[in-house]
């Protein structure tokens, strides 16, 4: 049940982001940790909260930059519920919340990964509708690489992006690794 009905986030231009990651922030229980902290980051003049990636990720100790799962956040901070609550005592103390999200590429846990995966070469198949077999950009490449090109991949990214908003009332993105 959301407490926070009304909330309008500042205007980009009045923003005072704290990114905050889970884990290096808190100990135990994450999300319910850091919710001690919220009137401590508005005393601060903090107005809004980026939270380092929180969708399911490949083992629990990790920045979040190894995404797997895109609608769930990691169980190593805490519940669904857990989340949510968190966002709403944000907006109902004034702060906007923002995710910070990879859609660049994933990992092999992906079962997008998984559906189009050639075990001999590891890497996913030429029929895999949503990565690119050997990502174009060589230098900067981690995981298995996102094909922006692809209606099905801008399609995924819109499923995903539309649940955080409308599931978890998130006020915005920061887009991991964009000019990927």
């Amino acid at each position: 049940t959301w407490n926070s009905t009304s909330f309008t986030p500042p205007e980009k231009k009045d923003l005072v982001i704290y990114e905050l990651h889970l884990r290096d922030f808190t100990s135990g229980d994450y999300i319910k940790t850091a919710m001690d902290s919220i009137s401590y980051l508005k005393k601060l003049g903090v107005n809004a909260i980026e939270l380092m990636p929180i969708n399911e990720f490949q083992g629990n100790d990790s920045w979040g930059y190894n995404p797997s799962f895109y609608f769930a956040p990691d169980k190593a901070y805490g519940t669904a519920n857990d989340y949510k609550a968190f966002i709403d005592e944000c907006h109902s103390q004034g702060i906007a919340v923002i995710m910070d999200i990879v859609l660049n590429h994933s990992y092999e846990e992906s079962p997008l990964v998984q559906m189009y995966y050639n075990s001999s070469t590891y890497k996913v198949t030429s029929d895999n509708p949503w990565y690119n077999v050997t990502s174009p950009n060589p230098d900067y490449s981690w995981g298995y690489d996102f094909n922006h090109q692809s209606v099905y991949t801008k399609q995924f990214v819109d499923s995903v992006l539309t649940y955080w908003l409308a599931e978890y009332k998130f006020d915005g993105f920061r887009f991991d690794f964009s000019k990927g």
